[in-house]
């Protein structure tokens, strides 16, 4: 039995299917599930969203999967992914024919940038949110700012500079006789 009903789970998760844009997408899911209505705590949704980020496919779909299986189980983590990507699919497809039917105007591409800098926006707003629970010690710390400077400043693959932080990062938080 799951925390939350299935109906609702779809609903929600349509919504934000339906109304998300951008890189981001993952602070939509943290106002609509965490802020607005606690149906998930925030260590729990950057425990998801740490795993989705470690694991291949786009996290948005990933974190829909792994948020749906921690609200509904099974059936929330399986329709709560084809919730949340049906709408932007129907809705590409829709926007798919017009572009290659010559019916996508340039001023629509302009606008596009306005909505980007929205994203970017609200992907600071969240990120100031989940900050205060992933980096409460000072190992934290020093895992974000490894990897901040491979993947920001030395440009370093993401992959790849997974595969160098991780085992620092396992052996940093192994549990200890007081942790477990």
């Amino acid at each position: 039995m799951g925390r939350v009903r299935l109906s609702r789970i779809v609903r929600v998760f349509a919504w934000t299917g339906l109304t998300s844009v951008g890189g981001g997408r993952y602070a939509y899911f943290y106002e609509s599930l965490v802020a607005r209505r606690g149906w998930v705590k925030r260590e729990e949704f950057v425990q998801d969203l740490t795993l989705c980020q470690l694991l291949p496919g786009p996290n948005f779909s990933n974190l829909a999967v792994a948020l749906g299986f921690r609200l509904g189980g099974p059936g929330g983590a399986a329709w709560g992914a084809v919730a949340l990507i049906l709408p932007g699919a129907l809705i590409l497809l829709g926007l798919s024919a017009l572009y290659f039917r010559g019916e996508f105007s340039p001023t629509m591409a302009h606008g596009l940038r306005g909505v980007a800098a929205a994203i970017v926006g609200l992907v600071f707003v969240t990120t100031g949110r989940i900050i205060p629970v992933a980096l409460r010690t000072w190992r934290a710390v020093v895992i974000a700012a490894a990897v901040f400077l491979l993947v920001g400043v030395l440009r370093v693959n993401a992959a790849l500079t997974i595969a160098l932080v991780a085992p620092g990062s396992l052996w940093l938080f192994r549990p200890t006789p007081r942790s477990s």
